[in-house]
């Protein structure tokens, strides 16, 4: 008889699964055709830009980029929560749909200065569109479900986005083989970004008719107020200020090792950029991958055992020991070590991170999901860059690579005693009035 109800409880569990991947099946794909689309653009302009600037273009385009990132985040807080999530994704995947035709139209102008500005302006659009739009798809998938919920389905989200991500990375890594041959510019693969962007907000509405989503609170905020609004809310509980504090520091170290790898990448390519886009695609294929069998096998076991806050701490570690390895890398003049720093720092951010920060965001209120995670999430990404952009540039001063992942180190370090805060402060914060959500997580 107990076997018998044990059979009946996990049909009934099955059951709850396949229902809760129906409701998160269109935005599911609309994320996975994001980061498809994404890490195309990423990995040709990146590699594109670094093939025609060296490393002192990104000492010029990581601040820009990160300062896009940060005052588009500020612009978005003052109406995100405000109107129906649908309106906000299509709002902001037909204006960069937009910019990414002007960014194409200067790419392939024979000027080479409007060339490279085309191409920098193809890079900001490229972490615009792995983050911000990102974000807003969570924020809708936050508002299907409560926080015991997205444990069970936001494991399965994220392994659907690797599919996304893989074609991307399939895409971006051996097209330049054939578009060698046929004598094609490499660029003419962002060409997709456009004509994905615009098919995805005419897909999505129709897709999420009748889902329950955030509905317009309707007050009128200025953008002082609306950034002061989500950030007395991370101000407000302990372990969601460590968590931007660690952030932020992660961000800048992991920011500064990625730009050390691309730059010592373009010396190993010695002026072929199809070398570069090749090198850095399959790279981070390779750490899709990993990714992706550690989302099979153990994210979710993790995530159980370490709660969120202990799953978070896992990426300054990582981004310490990458940073150490990337540093002996330099040292030796080895881009192999190099790569192997790249993929410590890579995979727990892509896995385990991402995972346990939707989890985390599932606990804010529908009110301020969005804005909340625009500063906990994007804007930590957008100081990484800008400071990382410092960096790079004292190692060029100094003609010194190994500045960079030593500086990262450091940083890195810095943020270990900054994840422990949250730890230690995570079981207040669920007692905090702030998340309102909390009664349901303790109902799981």
């Amino acid at each position: 008889m107990e076997a018998s109800g044990q059979r009946l409880s996990g049909v009934e569990g099955s059951q709850h699964g396949h229902h809760l991947r129906d409701r998160a099946f269109s935005l599911t794909v609309a994320l996975s055709t994001v980061f498809a689309l994404g890490f195309i653009a990423e990995i040709v302009a990146a590699s594109r830009f670094i093939h025609l600037t060296g490393l002192q273009g990104l000492v010029i385009i990581y601040p820009l980029g990160g300062l896009g990132l940060i005052l588009v985040a500020f612009a978005q807080v003052t109406w995100i929560d405000r109107i129906d999530r649908q309106k906000a994704f299509v709002r902001v995947a037909l204006g960069y749909g937009v910019v990414f035709i002007i960014a194409l139209v200067l790419i392939a102008n024979p000027s080479e200065r409007l060339s490279i500005i085309g191409t920098g302006l193809a890079c900001i659009l490229a972490e615009q569109m792995n983050f911000l739009l990102p974000l807003i798809v969570w924020a809708m998938l936050g508002d299907l479900f409560n926080a015991a919920e997205s444990r069970s389905v936001f494991p399965w989200v994220i392994t659907w986005r690797y599919a996304g991500q893989f074609v991307g990375l399939v895409i971006a890594s051996f097209a330049p083989l054939l578009l060698t041959q046929l004598d094609i510019p490499l660029y003419t693969l962002l060409i997709a970004c456009p004509i994905g962007l615009i098919a995805l907000a005419i897909f999505l509405p129709r897709s999420l008719k009748g889902r329950a989503l955030n509905q317009s609170h309707g007050e009128q905020e200025n953008i002082q107020e609306s950034v002061k609004s989500a950030w007395d809310f991370v101000g407000g509980v302990k372990a969601f200020r460590a968590i931007f504090i660690t952030s932020s520091l992660v961000f800048v170290a992991g920011s500064a090792l990625e730009g050390t790898f691309l730059s010592q990448s373009a010396d190993w390519a010695k002026g072929s950029e199809a070398k570069v886009e090749i090198l850095y695609g399959s790279t981070l294929l390779f750490v899709f991958i990993i990714c992706w069998i550690l989302q099979r096998s153990a994210v979710t076991k993790t995530m159980e055992k370490l709660d969120i806050p202990g799953s978070l701490a896992l990426l300054p570690i990582a981004t310490l020991i990458g940073g150490v390895i990337i540093v002996a890398g330099v040292q030796v003049d080895l881009l192999g070590v190099m790569l192997i720093g790249i993929v410590a720092w890579r995979v727990p951010w892509w896995s385990i991170d991402d995972v346990a920060r939707r989890a985390a965001m599932a606990l804010v209120p529908d009110q301020r999901r969005a804005r909340v995670s625009f500063i906990v999430d994007l804007v930590p990404y957008g100081i990484g860059l800008i400071t990382a952009g410092g960096i790079l540039g004292i190692a060029r001063a100094f003609d010194a690579p190994i500045i960079a992942p030593a500086l990262a180190a450091v940083f890195a370090l810095a943020a270990i005693p900054a994840s422990r805060v949250a730890i230690r402060s995570w079981a207040d914060a669920l007692l905090s009035p702030h998340l309102k959500r909390r009664k349901r997580l303790a109902e799981r």
